[in-house]
């Protein structure tokens, strides 16, 4: 199997590599992590072995005594756990760290392999074909099977039985695992500042807005520095800027740029015109000339770390071509960046005043408890929080920590004497700051921040998709409530973002958050705390370490999977450019997935696969696969559907996609379809999928003309489409009676489209313009197209966005007006729609955005009382009627629900 790929050392923030005590620190920092890892191991798998599924296994199998044994040996050495960190700088104990962690890694796919044994016997008990049955179950196949389980185990437990005897002979010592204050797990509510109120620069936005709205400027460009460490706030304070409001009607044209570490002109150029498929430069050049030529802009490039003074020279002739009085804003760490870029004098961020950092610590330490009226407890908070230098970010991250405990004068005493002491022995005390708020993280977060480090730097995570990574991954511990995986995920995020491990959210139409961003030196620290097992690579040639379980990259790779380690991956991230420096992945006749039988995580992203290996079956472990940006993809193999633990199949964006393999295996809990265009029907036994929450796509055509389908997938969340509504026009008065979407309700998001996109509604005639089929015309179909709009009622109350595209009919169903949390309502093409009762429009309380476009007859004046924030008409805003929003405030927690 080949991929095409670059080794590349692990990032290290370039405040740390320049600074020898600081690297010592992050050694110490490692060391300590492989102890949270071990620990997090160990209990995964003492979960499993006292479960009942797992007792019933042992007893199929006739593994209870070995599986007991197993327990027992693990729980020992989980013991000694803290002792072994306090030893490791010994080389034997960090040796003795490395092969434990190892062996519970290779415990953890074992126990997978029984718990799939046995769903997959289960499955195939059902089956009708009687004669794979008969097969599959037959004796030797079982005593085959059981046989070589059976050598795993001991196999492995010969390797824990040497691990815990090796205990003694490095005298280490049973001693409990210490956790002095409480870790607040069922918190309800986030103490959460929103980025939008940056506190205390009020001086420094009035001073950068002087430069920018300057009608004497006379250069062409000018470029303003913002100068100042990590975690003053530098990109929140060209955020502040960015939007306000005066600055944004001064210029014409307004671009951000992440820049970082790679100061590629090509790279800085196409995010700016938006084009990655292009490789010529000069193309890329002239791109970018036409777009800025005689326009004022503005542009920001944030995090700039290159001193390359010629390159400098480059990128300013570049931009030449805009209007005058053009504006660059540069955040950087760096004097010199700033020397040689700044037109005018570069702006020093310092840390913030006494008062301000009180008022910032205030808000993130009790938000709106009674105890911030405890003035001996915010004396104390004011002692910790002043080794934070009024750095925002520190400041943010220790008075989270402190809200995430349970307050009390005698736990904040004993964090500030015992562990926040401790700061003073590092050189560089914000790190040290950071790092300590993540040692008091839980390990199950720990883990999940720690993945977070296989994404690029200024990576911009959905919200919904790094959960379901943590899901497949293992990392979310299921509860004993009735709350699914998948809510548990989002406390887990919502504990990393009120702790400032996330930052710079954005809300989407149904008021949830749709993406966040992480801090650079938080990506730092994820880099930092990760160990081998973890690898980012970036170009040509890689050579896997024997105990790399997680590999990512942004490019092509070369890597033979013949080797031992390629069995050990349990992640595999391809994000390929959109060139054809990709498509040699998956094309080699050699290509096979029987190297990587233990993923758990299989993403191949914009890689122009044409076809997908029926090998994929061996890939049992699988439970999340990314396909999305394959444009040339037709269709997956029959195979896939063998892949019992599945759980996220994502194809968004594969235009190409014609067709879906039937009777998708019912483990299947999220399945993305945005943007398949081609897609021309659902596959068969989609309705039994109960477990389904994810749907963003279904689609009708001529031989599928109900929706009964979506009868019984009543967990479906989120968005769902409805696409060629207009076939169930002959059988309307079913769709009307079988209410296939009232009962669905954690559905937040519904488009009904009556055509297909583009489609035009006076289909192709072979006879030309002149012959209209009478059946195609609007005002034949809208009795029908009303029945079927009465019958695709959702949930009154979870509906925040409705889409209705194409409808022929002339009136409303009774049903719109009692949908009292929608917040934006969409008429697209609606020819024959007339204006809606007053009445219906005006107990839509919620409210906010009206869109209409194509719709003649649907007359705005007819509507009175709407409380829409934004109504826009063919994409022109005709009226807007701002609602004031303080972030900060109580209502802001709504947000993040």
């Amino acid at each position: 199997m080949l991929l095409f790929f670059k080794s590349s050392t692990p990032y290290i923030g370039k405040d740390l590599r320049d600074d020898a005590s600081a690297l010592r620190v992050v050694e110490k920092f490692q060391i300590k992590d492989v102890r949270s890892l071990m620990e997090a191991l160990a209990v995964t798998i003492l979960e499993k072995l006292s479960s009942a599924a797992y007792k019933e296994l042992g007893i199929i199998w006739n593994f209870k005594e070995d599986m007991e044994r197993m327990k027992n040996t693990v729980s020992m050495i989980k013991a000694v756990l803290l002792d072994a960190e306090s030893k490791a700088n010994n080389h034997q104990v960090s040796n003795w760290l490395e092969k434990l962690k190892d062996v519970l890694y290779d415990a953890d796919d074992l126990l997978d392999d029984f718990s799939i044994e046995a769903l997959r016997r289960k499955v195939m008990a059902g089956n009708n074909r009687v004669r794979r049955t008969k097969a599959f179950f037959s004796k030797s196949n079982k005593i085959a099977h059981g046989l070589k389980l059976g050598r795993r185990m001991k196999a492995i437990q010969k390797r824990l039985d040497d691990i815990a005897n090796n205990k003694h002979a490095l005298q280490l010592n049973d001693r409990p695992m210490e956790n002095p204050i409480v870790y607040r797990e069922q918190r309800q509510t986030y103490s959460f500042v929103s980025t939008d109120e940056v506190i205390g620069r009020n001086e420094e936005k009035k001073c950068i807005k002087s430069y920018l709205l300057d009608d004497n400027a006379t250069n062409n460009v000018s470029i303003v520095p913002i100068v100042g460490i990590g975690g003053l706030g530098k990109t929140a304070l060209a955020q502040l800027v960015y939007n306000d409001n005066d600055v944004q009607k001064h210029f014409e044209l307004k671009m951000w740029v992440y820049v970082s570490d790679e100061f590629d002109l090509k790279k800085i150029s196409r995010d700016i015109i938006g084009d990655e498929k292009n490789s010529q430069m000069e193309q890329v050049q002239q791109q970018l000339r036409n777009k800025i030529e005689g326009k004022k802009f503005l542009l920001v490039l944030d995090d700039v770390w290159n001193e390359d003074h010629e390159l400098w020279l480059k990128l300013k002739s570049m931009f030449m071509e805009g209007g005058k009085g053009s504006m660059i804003i540069v955040t950087t760490r760096s004097q010199t960046v700033a020397k040689i870029t700044g037109t005018h004098p570069p702006l020093f961020l310092k840390g913030l005043d006494s008062q301000k950092f009180q008022e910032l610590f205030s808000r993130v330490a009790f938000g709106e408890l009674k105890e911030q009226n405890d003035l001996e407890l915010l004396a104390i908070g004011m002692d910790i929080v002043k080794k934070c230098a009024g750095i925002p970010l520190a400041i943010r991250t220790i008075g989270s920590l402190l809200f995430s405990r349970n307050l009390g004068r005698s736990d904040w005493l004993y964090f500030k004497d015992a562990e926040f002491s401790k700061i003073d022995q590092h050189k560089d005390k914000i790190f040290a700051i950071l790092k300590l708020s993540y040692d008091h993280l839980p390990s199950f977060l720990k883990k999940c921040f720690a993945y977070c480090s296989l994404f690029p730097k200024g990576f911009m995570f959905e919200k919904k998709t790094l959960i379901q990574l943590w899901v497949a991954e293992g990392f979310v511990q299921q509860s004993n409530d009735i709350r699914c995986v998948e809510d548990i995920g989002h406390e887990y995020f919502m504990s990393l973002l009120s702790m400032s491990f996330f930052q710079d959210v954005t809300i989407d139409d149904c008021d949830g958050i749709s993406t966040c961003k992480m801090h650079d030196i938080m990506y730092d620290l994820a880099q930092l705390v990760t160990e081998n097992e973890y690898v980012v690579v970036e170009g040509e040639e890689l050579n896997i370490g024997n105990r790399t379980r997680y590999l990512s990259s942004r490019r092509g790779i070369q890597l033979s999977l013949t080797s031992s380690s390629s069995y050990k991956l349990r992640t595999f991230h391809v994000v390929g450019p959109q060139s054809n420096a990709s498509n040699r992945l998956l094309q080699s006749d050699d290509f096979s997935f029987s190297g990587l039988k233990f993923l758990r995580v299989l993403t191949l992203c914009g890689l122009n696969i044409e076809e997908i290996p029926n090998s994929i079956e061996e890939m049992k472990h699988l439970r999340y696969i990314d396909l999305s940006r394959n444009n040339v993809l037709k269709n997956l193999p029959p195979t896939i559907t063998s892949l019992l633990n599945l759980q996220t199949l994502k194809l968004s964006d594969c235009s190409k996609l014609e067709i879906l393999p039937e009777n998708l295996n019912r483990s299947l809990r999220h399945l993305e379809l945005n943007g398949c265009e081609s897609l021309t029907c659902m596959p068969r036994g989609l309705g039994q999928l109960t477990d389904l929450q994810t749907l963003t796509l279904f689609v009708l055509n001529s031989g599928s003309t109900s929706v009964n389908e979506l009868g019984e997938l009543n967990n479906l969340r989120g968005r769902l489409e409805l696409k060629g509504l207009k076939f169930l026009r002959n059988n309307a008065a079913e769709i009307e009676s079988a209410k296939v979407l009232v009962e669905k309700r954690h559905l937040q998001q519904l488009e009904l489209r009556w055509n297909h996109v583009d489609e035009d509604p006076f289909e192709d005639d072979p006879f030309g313009v002149w012959y209209v089929k009478l059946s195609q015309l609007p005002y034949n179909n809208s009795v029908e197209d009303e029945i079927i709009l009465q019958g695709l009622q959702p949930h009154h109350h979870s509906l925040r966005k409705l889409v209705i595209d194409g409808f022929c009919g002339k009136k409303l169903p009774d049903w719109i007006c009692n949908l009292s949390s929608l917040l934006t309502l969409e008429f697209h093409n609606c020819s024959s729609l007339t204006s809606p009762p007053p009445e219906q429009m005006c107990n839509l309380v919620s409210l906010r955005t009206l869109r209409i476009s194509n719709c003649p007859l649907l007359k705005l004046s007819n509507i009175s009382g709407i409380r829409a924030i934004k109504i826009i008409r063919d994409g022109t805003r005709v009226r807007d009627t701002p609602m004031k929003f303080i972030p900060g405030s109580p209502s802001l927690l709504k947000y993040f629900s």
